[in-house]
């Protein structure tokens, strides 16, 4: 995870400000890989629940299909990994922002 913040910091070029690990480019930064690390959980969720529908419909299990309850567990794991993605651009634009203004400051 330190590795990950660490190239964050030097993507947004605030490498100085987030030495400091209480401040708020690090922490924003943090959150970011927070985010970044639940959104691969999740993705990694639709990708087996995805194989486990292919699985079934190859099986021959129409009823589940009929049903929708493959299409329906696949969706809501589709959705979640739509909001883990929002959240990731979310936090990396809200770092983004305060690493404009650092830098801005640290210019004058």
């Amino acid at each position: 995870m330190e590795k990950r913040v660490n190239e964050l910091l030097a993507e947004f070029k605030v490498e100085a400000e987030g030495a400091d690990r209480c401040g708020l480019v690090a922490k924003l930064a943090f959150r970011v890989v927070e985010a970044e690390r639940s959104l691969e959980r999740l993705a990694d969720e639709l990708t087996v629940a995805t194989e486990g529908a292919v699985y079934n419909a190859k099986a021959g299990d129409l009823r589940a299909s009929v049903r929708g309850d493959l299409l329906a567990a696949v969706s809501g794991k589709a959705a979640a990994v739509d909001a883990a993605l929002m959240k990731v651009a979310e936090r990396r634009e809200a770092l983004a922002i305060v690493a404009e203004s650092v830098r801005g400051t640290a210019a004058i």
